[in-house]
């Protein structure tokens, strides 16, 4: 039952944001902006935006605009992540990629749910981009839908946000083997599942890692990763 309830709110804000996109296309809420990890990590914002324009592209492509020439070059340029009410949060993948980050970010657009505690940070995403090449061989073929993705059909996945190398991964089977790789015996126990590539054992046994680094006091804390020649108070 606890496994099941983590990956039902893992999958809650996905849920939430497609509902909303689909009674329309535009919305106005209040939103909390945190320009750093360490405002994100003491739920301390920067600022509040007030009735900001948000439009929900796809439940994993959010954009927020203001009146405020200022307020926009912030959000686009200096803000990690936001929160709207109280638990749907959401990361700027565009800075992300600003700040050097590679892997599966390149393939993000605006902000995308984000997902976080104390120790590890992941975004939950249907990547939407799709090179020129692959699409037209999709038209040559008579299909342009071919190679690409609907982020409105097909499920999402999880990317693990690495810190330490700056990078943004899809957590496959072989990445999740990867993280599990410091508790041996989860380790041991996914890859022996005759469906270890299956997106239900890869999303249930990441929540297993997850909870097990939570009660870990040896697994480092994220603002530790992220500035590893600090000492973050």
């Amino acid at each position: 039952m606890t496994r099941r309830y983590y990956i039902v709110l893992l999958c809650l804000v996905a849920t939430t944001l497609v509902a909303t996109a689909q009674e329309y296309h535009a919305r106005h809420d209040s939103v909390w902006v945190y320009n750093s990890w360490e405002a994100i990590m003491d739920q301390w914002p920067d600022t509040l935006l007030v009735n900001p324009e948000i439009e929900v592209w796809t439940p994993y492509d959010i954009e927020f605009k203001t009146r405020s020439k200022a307020a926009n070059q912030m959000l686009e340029e200096q803000t990690i992540a936001v929160a709207v009410g109280d638990t749907t949060w959401l990361i700027n993948t565009k800075l992300l990629q600003d700040q050097g980050y590679k892997g599966d970010v390149k393939k993000m657009d605006d902000f995308a749910p984000l997902f976080f505690n104390a120790k590890v940070a992941f975004i939950q995403c249907v990547p939407t981009h799709t090179s020129s090449g692959m699409a037209l061989l999709g038209a040559l073929l008579g299909d342009p839908e071919l190679f690409s993705e609907d982020p409105w059909e097909n499920p999402a996945d999880f990317f693990w946000i690495d810190f330490e190398n700056k990078r943004v991964d899809k957590i496959d089977h072989k990445k999740l083997s990867e993280l599990l790789s410091v508790y041996p015996d989860l380790q041991r126990r996914f890859e022996q599942m005759r469906d270890y590539k299956k997106r239900y054992i890869i999303q249930s046994f990441f929540i297993d890692f997850i909870q097990r680094a939570n009660r870990d006091p040896g697994y480092p804390y994220l603002l530790d990763r992220l500035y590893p020649d600090a000492s973050i108070q």
